[in-house]
C-alpha cells in the first residue's frame, strides 16, 4: 500500500503566494474537509491525523485559516449583540446587567468573537443576540438566549434560581424572629417574590412595595434605579405598622432602604433589619445581608450556549445556576415588643 505523501518543504519567502488549505490537504494526504476541521474542531479528528495535518502545515508556512475568508464563506460576522430592552444605555446603569456583560465578555475574548451592546439587534450584522431580562421576539432572524427571564418554551434561557434566593432571604428573617416584614420590588422579579412567599409562609402579612413610582409598577423588565429605590423605601418606611425587616428583590432596592433608613432616624439592624438579592460589587463593604446570584457566570454560559446555537448545535435551556445566602450585619433579631 502507498503510503501518504509527506510534507514538502516551505515555499521560499520571496513574493511566494501563502499557503492554502488545499495545499496542506495535498500535503497530508487528506481532504480539505479534514484540514478545516482539524483547525476548527480538532476533537473530530483522529489524534494521529491531526498530527500530520499539523506537521504538513508548519513544513509550508500555513499558520490557519484566514478568519476574515472563513467568516465570509460561512455567512458570519463574528459579532454578538448584548441587548436590553429599548436602549442600550441602561446595561452600563444596571449593575447586575454590567457583571452580565463582564462575563459574556470573557467569553467572546476566548472565543475571538466581537462584543456588541445595543438597545435592538434588529437590523444589526450579528451572528446572534444575548437578551437581557427580556423575551427574544416571536420570530428572531438569528439565534437568541435570553439571560435572566422565568422559562417558557421556545426560549433558550441563561438563569440562576431567583427563586430560590428569594426563599433563603425571608427564611433568614423569618428564623430571626421578624413577623412585620415589608418587602420591596419592581416588575421583573415575580420569580423573586415567590420564593420570599414560600421562604416567608405563615411568619404574618407580607406587604410589598412596588419600584418605579410610589406604589405603582413599572413597565420595565430592567432593574430600578437609585432614585426609584429610595423613593420606594421612603414610602414603605412611612407605613404603619412600621416594619422591623426589609427584604429588597435586588440590592440597589436594598441600598435605597438604607438610605431611608438612615433619614428617618432608624439603627439598622437595631431597630430594622435590611436584606437584599443580587451580591452586588459593594455590598459586602455595605455589610448588607443578600443572596449571591452569579451574574458573571450567567453571561459566560450565555456565550457558550449562544455559540453552539450559531454553529447549529442543539442547545436545550441549562439548569439553573444556584444562588447562596451571604449573612452580614444589616440584619439581626426582632426588636423586643413595645
Amino acid at each position: 500500500m502507498t503510503s501518504p505523501p509527506g510534507p514538502r518543504r516551505a515555499p521560499a519567502r520571496g513574493g511566494a503566494r501563502r499557503a492554502t488549505l488545499r495545499d496542506v490537504a495535498q500535503a497530508a494526504g487528506v481532504s480539505v474537509w479534514t484540514v478545516s476541521t482539524t483547525y476548527s474542531n480538532p476533537a473530530r479528528v483522529a489524534s494521529a491525523t491531526r498530527e500530520r495535518v499539523f506537521a504538513a502545515a508548519a513544513a509550508l508556512g500555513f499558520t490557519g485559516p484566514d478568519p476574515v475568508a472563513r467568516s465570509l464563506a460561512l455567512g458570519r460576522t463574528r459579532i454578538v449583540a448584548l441587548v436590553a430592552d429599548g436602549a442600550a444605555e441602561p446595561l452600563l446603569a444596571d449593575p447586575a446587567a454590567a457583571l452580565v456583560a463582564r462575563g459574556l465578555a470573557r467569553y467572546c475574548d476566548r472565543a475571538g468573537v466581537s462584543l456588541l451592546l445595543a438597545g435592538s439587534a434588529r437590523g444589526s450584522a450579528v451572528d446572534g443576540s444575548v437578551l437581557f431580562r427580556m423575551r427574544p421576539p416571536a420570530a428572531p432572524t438569528h439565534p437568541v438566549v435570553a439571560v435572566d427571564v422565568p422559562p417558557a418554551p421556545g426560549v433558550v434561557a441563561v438563569r440562576a434560581d431567583v427563586r430560590e434566593a428569594g426563599a433563603h432571604v425571608a427564611r433568614h428573617l423569618r428564623e430571626l424572629g421578624h413577623r412585620e416584614l415589608v418587602v420591596l420590588t419592581w416588575a421583573g422579579a415575580g420569580e423573586r417574590l415567590e420564593g420570599v412567599r414560600a421562604g416567608w409562609a405563615a411568619a404574618g402579612p407580607v406587604r410589598v412595595f412596588m419600584a418605579g413610582s410610589p406604589e405603582g409598577a413599572t413597565d420595565a423588565a430592567a432593574g430600578p434605579t437609585r432614585a426609584d429605590a429610595e423613593t420606594v423605601a421612603q414610602v414603605a418606611l412611612g407605613r404603619e405598622p412600621r416594619p422591623t425587616a426589609v427584604l429588597a428583590l435586588t440590592d440597589v432596592l436594598a441600598r435605597g432602604a438604607l438610605v431611608a433608613a438612615r433619614w428617618a432616624g432608624l439603627d439598622v439592624p437595631r431597630d430594622l433589619s435590611v436584606a437584599g438579592i443580587d451580591d452586588l460589587d459593594g455590598s459586602d463593604a455595605l455589610g448588607l445581608t443578600t443572596a449571591f446570584v452569579p451574574y458573571r457566570p450567567l453571561g459566560e454560559l450565555a456565550g457558550a450556549t449562544l455559540s453552539r446555537l450559531v454553529e447549529g448545535e442543539d442547545a436545550p435551556p441549562p439548569p439553573p445556576l444556584p444562588t447562596s445566602l451571604a449573612i452580614r450585619s444589616t440584619t439581626a433579631r426582632a426588636p423586643a415588643a413595645g
